[in-house]
Formats: structure tokens, C-alpha cells, sequence
């Protein structure tokens, strides 16, 4: 296996050949440079991450899996879009498998990105201790509020479209604490509030830097939110940055629960992979349909 440190001159190659292939337009990889620099950033961090563990954390046996279900996980999310149309994509290869090629490696690094950032960030802060707090029943209530939230954002778009980014986590999360699994309100009855801070922050970071990369970008992303089209840091109206909180939030819920999965029901496990190759198959084509302006 390759030393931390080779993999931490990988991530910096890999950022500047992408950077290099942006500014020289050189085809098909300009349009790759969102993808490059996602991918070097998590070579970097799982590195780093590395010199302290002595091991990786994701780029690992697991990686390919992951990012399968990462795909799935966030092409999830461009589905509802379907519904919501808050963003769109342009300048996209006229190419069905670059295209493609790109969804797959672009969405792969959803979770790989938040979950290595929440690591780091829990190293950095530490764990927090705050006062005991308990919801009672708390699986009985937040499912059915989590699946509720999600049929009125459905119904009711032009209102409710920030709901998108907080039904997840009160679904998945009390699904983890009903299976025994690392959840937040866990963390939260035994006064430890760490990994709920960090899986914050993970968000806010990963949602600048998809920003920031974005919006250098050939291919690239525009939203389209009603009520909120000024006031843009980059691409994003400014109030769209308190939806990368709630994002951070139910990311580390769903890797959370992958994790338990993975150690405790493989099949469980196995059957998520082949639902998440099965909703990219699905989405990727509804894509090109709704979503991408040729």
C-alpha cells in the first residue's frame, strides 16, 4: 500500500492537471475540473487523516461501494429536484458517457467529502459535553415528521423546497437510534454534542468548496430559488448556505447508518448498492431531460 505521504502529492498533482486542463481548455477533461478537484481534496484529506490513524478511512476496499451508493445517495436529491427545479446544469459534454462519467465521479464524492471533513473537524474541536437531552419516543415522532416534511415539499415546491435538506435526518437518524446504531440524539441523551457540531461544519466547508469550485467551472450549476435570486456568494443566494448545515447533518445520519449495515447486516448492505445503481440508472437520464440546459 502507498504511504500517506505519496497520496498527499497525488492530491496535489491531481488538483493542478485539473486546474491545467481548465485554463488550456483541453478536451474532455476542462470540464472535469469540479470532479479533479473533489477527488484530490479527498485524497488529501483521508491522507492527513491517515498520518494520524495509520490507515485510510475511505480510500480503502470499501471505496468502490461508496461511491456507488454516494451516487445514489445524492442522485436522491436530483430527483426532488425534478419536482423542485431550484438548480440547473450547463455546458455539459455532448458526450452520453462523458456525461455521465461525470455524474457518477461528481456525486461519488457527496458523502466521502463530508464524512472525511466531519473526521478532521472532530479531531480539531474534540468532543463536546453539553447537558443530557432526550426527545421521549423520539423514533416514533421523528419518522413520521421526516416523511411528512417530505410529501408537503413535494406538494408545495415554491414554499417548502428548503424542507429538501432537513426531512432526511429526521428519518435516517431516528432509524440509527432505533437499530443502535451512531446517531445524534444518541450522542445528544449521553451529553456529547461532537460529532453533531462537526457534521455542521463538514457541511458549511464542503458547501464553499462546492461553491467556490463550481463557479469556476465550465460545466457547472445555477440555481433557480424562488424568493431568494439576489445576494449570491458565487453561484449560491446567500441564505442557501444554512441548507449545507442540515446536509452536513443528514450525510454523516446516512453514512452512519451504512456503517452499521456494513458491520452488522450485509445483505442489508448489499441491497443498498444495488438500489443506488439502480436509482442513477433512473436518474441520470431525467437528468438530461429536466435538469441540464442545452
Amino acid at each position: 500500500m502507498l504511504k500517506p505521504f505519496s497520496f498527499l502529492i497525488l492530491s496535489l498533482l491531481l488538483h493542478f492537471a485539473g486546474y491545467y486542463a481548465l485554463v488550456k481548455r483541453i478536451e474532455p477533461f476542462q470540464y472535469f475540473y469540479y470532479v479533479t478537484s473533489w477527488w484530490s481534496y479527498i485524497v488529501l484529506l483521508d491522507a492527513t487523516l491517515a498520518l494520524k490513524k495509520r490507515h485510510f478511512s475511505m480510500l480503502n476496499k470499501h471505496i468502490v461501494p461508496l461511491i456507488i451508493i454516494s451516487c445514489g445517495f445524492w442522485c436522491f436529491f436530483e430527483l426532488i429536484n425534478v419536482r423542485l427545479q431550484n438548480w440547473y446544469y450547463i455546458n455539459l459534454p455532448v458526450n452520453t458517457m462523458q456525461r455521465y462519467g461525470g455524474y457518477f465521479l461528481a456525486y461519488g464524492t457527496v458523502v466521502p467529502a463530508i464524512c472525511l471533513t466531519e473526521a478532521l473537524v472532530h479531531i480539531f474541536i474534540g468532543e463536546i459535553n453539553v447537558k443530557p437531552f432526550r426527545v421521549g419516543q423520539y423514533p416514533f415522532y421523528s419518522i413520521p415528521l421526516g416523511i411528512a416534511v417530505m410529501l408537503l415539499t413535494l406538494v408545495f415546491p415554491r414554499y417548502l423546497f428548503a424542507c429538501t435538506w432537513i426531512f432526511a435526518v429526521l428519518i435516517i437518524d431516528a432509524v440509527n437510534y432505533t437499530l443502535g446504531y451512531r446517531s445524534f440524539m444518541a450522542d445528544l441523551e449521553n451529553g456529547l454534542a461532537g460529532h453533531f457540531v462537526g457534521a455542521i461544519a463538514a457541511g458549511l466547508i464542503c458547501g464553499i468548496l462546492w461553491e467556490m469550485w463550481n463557479y469556476r467551472s465550465i460545466s457547472k450549476w445555477m440555481y433557480s430559488v424562488p424568493f431568494f435570486e439576489k445576494g449570491k456568494i458565487f453561484e449560491m443566494p446567500l441564505p442557501g448556505y444554512l441548507g449545507f448545515l442540515a446536509f452536513g447533518l443528514e450525510t454523516i445520519a446516512f453514512y452512519n447508518l451504512l456503517d452499521g449495515l456494513r458491520r452488522n447486516r450485509r445483505h442489508a448492505y448489499a441491497s443498498v448498492i444495488i438500489a443506488s445503481i439502480l436509482i442513477s440508472s433512473l436518474t441520470f437520464p431525467l437528468i438530461d431531460r429536466f435538469t441540464v440546459r442545452w
